[in-house]
């Protein structure tokens, strides 16, 4: 019953702290959200979107409610399961936004927890391991994964509980056990792949040690006595542990690999220097957060070699209060193993290349090779692995607190409470844990957290309230803005064009349709499609079912007057309605940029958003795009063109019914050869080219739907095409 007690405790010290560095995200539970408002949208929808397929039954890792009209997996994105598994009772009763708030109180609590119970394990003394538990909890990489609105990597609480069950298993091999240990494993990939990684690094780790470094317990030293054999045969649970959780993982696994295989950006997207600038530097280990109250403009000014890094990229400091509970613990030979790993998950969170204060120092470290290993090339951010950097580090102050408590610093014995003749003063030792949360707390503070309200525009709750099925295009919705649209997209429930994404998936009307590219980006996208966007613009919402186009001034979209002009035609000429899309939030780049207030009060409105109301035409025309075989568009003599890549290429053309048309384009071939021009097995006709620029013109029947014409080269495969446009020559 006491060790009950004691339990139950640290579980509601943890929950007090979790509360109070996020405070006053209590006092807004309903009505805001710590952070800076971006990815915390994306994550909101992950919820949301868990939820809508529970209750219809359908396949949670593939939505059709994003790139629409084709739908997306979701393998590669964010979508950490286990956060909508827990707070899912909290989710019914108060709503969306209270759910994600419990769901990261619950995480800071849970990992606190898990890291006290692993702590216990390691020193055999509770009071020691509370403040373990506390260095986990309040680390500032843990509070900057909130700042972030990285629900997904706040939920680090699986992460020490896979690590306690691995020791479990490796003492006590029993089947149970061993299915145990490997359940704990697998329970990290519905947080986030990526700590599923960390896992099973931990685990080889483990195993590692165990098998050849020098040890004291008793089943080292039998190990050891009876050879090789003897040794291997150690290891083994650890060894089931994992093959349990790669069984239960691989239908996960095996679907993300294919996924990522034909995913261009999977491992690519932010550029071929992104993986070292989402690297740890040396400098940031002692650098406090930026979220710190009182010196966090000081670690703005020290950070200033990563001033466009947003702080939960940032963000590895140690703490000097866990740093120097560390060293008084080193003196036990049973901390070698968490200062090894300490070390270790340092290097592996410092990337492919040791930097110094911004300094590119060059020498290759040990992640180089790591994220060259299949399917782990996809992982971006190697600063993540100061989650279990962290929690080597709890264990190290546990030791330190130990010593403090008793002048020990390890334990033979798995006896979880302090020995005769070893405790200290028990009134000293009381105050000496208090004092030492006091002082974790001061170190790692971030109140006020910075908050952002929960703010939709009204056309968004009409557009709910709307029963018909239709999608929804907000421009640029490959920009900044983009996980707004996630957030309104909760209310309104409709489809919507692109999305936000943890990585940008294949999109065939994207790469197909230029008007769709000028809408992503609210930029020009010259293509060698001549139809006049204006006039073709209606049809093409209209077919594919986009009711309504928003135009955010976010990436300068209102200013772009392109866009509003085919918004303008496709509604008709009606005048759009006007009103405020956002509210201004925190730049989680800079200290400077956070807004922190212990009220939330009034905010700020942030950019417009122009709605347009597609009309549906009387007589849909058909339009044009580029399928496949292309190079990308080139400026060639004033005019866009784009090459064949080999002999072979596609237009596609979309028609809401069938219609007589005559394709038109001016096709340069370097040699005089012959054209096939195909719609699936069927040649329609074979064109004779001469060498250099001509027209040509090939009359096409078409049927409702999509249409893809083959454009064959014969000779030599370098053709070029410029102005394809569509002649119509009758209507049924």
């Amino acid at each position: 019953m006491r060790r009950l007690i004691f339990h139950l405790v640290a579980f509601a010290l943890y929950a007090g702290l979790a509360v109070l560095l996020t405070w006053p995200l209590a006092a807004y539970l309903t009505a805001a959200v710590p952070g800076n408002a971006f990815d915390s949208w994306q994550n909101m929808w992950n919820m949301w979107w868990l939820r809508t397929a529970m209750i219809e039954g359908v396949n949670p890792y593939f939505t059709p409610m994003l790139y629409h009209p084709q739908g997306t997996s979701l393998l590669l994105q964010t979508l950490n399961p286990i956060n909508f598994l827990t707070s899912l009772p909290v989710h019914f009763f108060f709503g969306l936004t209270a759910a994600y708030n419990f769901a990261i109180l619950l995480n800071l609590t849970l990992s606190g927890f898990f890291a006290y119970l692993l702590a216990i394990d390691v020193t055999a003394d509770r009071r020691a391991a509370l403040i373990g538990g506390v260095v986990f909890a309040t680390s500032g990489y843990l509070l900057a994964q909130v700042l972030g609105g990285h629900t997904h990597m706040t939920a680090a609480w699986p992460l020490p509980l896979a690590v306690l069950t691995l020791r479990y298993a490796y003492r006590r091999p029993t089947l149970a056990m061993i299915v145990l240990a490997g359940a704990a494993l697998a329970l990290n990939m519905l947080a986030d792949w990526q700590y599923f990684l960390f896992a099973l690094i931990w685990a080889g780790w483990y195993a590692l040690w165990m098998l050849f470094a020098p040890g004291t317990s008793q089943m080292q030293a039998q190990s050891r006595a009876s050879g090789v054999m003897g040794r291997i045969s150690t290891i083994l649970p650890i060894v089931g542990a994992v093959v349990v959780a790669l069984v239960l993982t691989s239908p996960l696994i095996i679907a993300t690999a294919r996924t990522a295989a034909v995913t261009p950006t999977a491992a690519t997207e932010g550029g071929p220097d992104f993986r070292r600038e989402q690297s740890v530097d040396l400098a940031d280990l002692v650098i406090p957060s930026q979220i710190h109250p009182v010196w966090g403009t000081f670690a703005e000014q020290a950070q200033v070699y990563k001033a466009e890094t947003h702080i939960q990229n940032k963000t590895a400091y140690l703490g000097m209060i866990a740093l120097i509970l560390a060293l008084l613990g080193l003196r036990g030979r049973e901390s070698r193993f968490w200062l090894v790993s300490l070390v270790v998950f340092i290097a592996l969170a410092m990337g492919p290349v040791f930097q110094v204060a911004g300094w590119n120092s060059g020498v290759p470290l040990p992640s180089a090779l790591l994220f060259e290993l299949p399917l782990v090339g996809i992982f971006r951010y190697p600063m993540r692995f100061m989650a279990l950097a962290m929690l080597a580090l709890a264990m190290l102050a546990a030791y330190g607190t130990l010593w403090l408590l008793t002048g020990r610093h390890g334990t033979t014995t798995t006896s979880s409470g302090p020995r005769n003749g070893q405790r200290r003063a028990g009134i000293a030792a009381w105050i000496l844990i208090p004092a030492l949360i006091v002082l974790l707390v001061i170190d790692n503070l971030t109140v006020p957290f910075p908050l952002v309200g929960i703010y939709i525009p009204s056309i968004y709750h009409e557009l709910a309230a709307d029963p018909d099925d239709f999608a929804i295009l907000e421009a640029p919705f490959y920009y900044t803005t983009s996980p707004f649209y996630m957030l309104y997209q909760v209310i309104h429930e409709k489809p919507l064009v692109g999305g936000y994404t943890s990585r940008r998936m294949p999109y065939t009307i994207l790469d197909e349709l230029p008007l769709i590219r000028m809408f992503a980006y609210a930029e020009p996208a010259p293509d060698i499609i001549a139809q006049d966007m204006p006039t073709i613009a209606a049809s093409l919402f209209d077919y594919f079912e986009i009711r309504y186009v928003m135009i955010h001034s976010a990436g300068g979209a209102t200013r772009f007057a392109p866009l509003q002009e085919v918004a303008l035609a496709a509604a008709n000429g009606i005048d759009p309605r006007r009103e405020a899309s956002s509210v201004i939030a925190s730049d989680a780049r800079y200290a400077s940029g956070l807004l922190r207030s212990f009220t939330l009060g009034d905010q700020e409105p942030a950019g417009s958003v122009l709605t347009y109301r597609v009309v549906p035409p009387s007589d849909p025309l058909p339009f044009l795009g580029i399928g496949e075989g292309w190079q990308a568009p080139e400026v060639h003599d004033a005019q866009i063109v784009r090459t064949m890549q080999a002999d072979a290429a596609t237009i596609v053309i979309y028609s809401a019914k069938p219609r007589q048309v005559t394709l038109t384009m001016t096709l340069t071939a370097p040699a005089a050869e012959s054209l096939q021009v195909a719609i699936g097995a069927t040649t329609l006709t074979t064109i004779p080219l001469e060498a250099g620029r001509q027209m040509v013109q090939v009359d096409l029947d078409l049927e409702a739907g999509k249409t893809e014409v083959v454009l064959r080269s014969t000779t030599s495969g370098a053709l070029q095409a410029e102005e394809v446009d569509l002649m119509f020559r009758s209507m049924p």
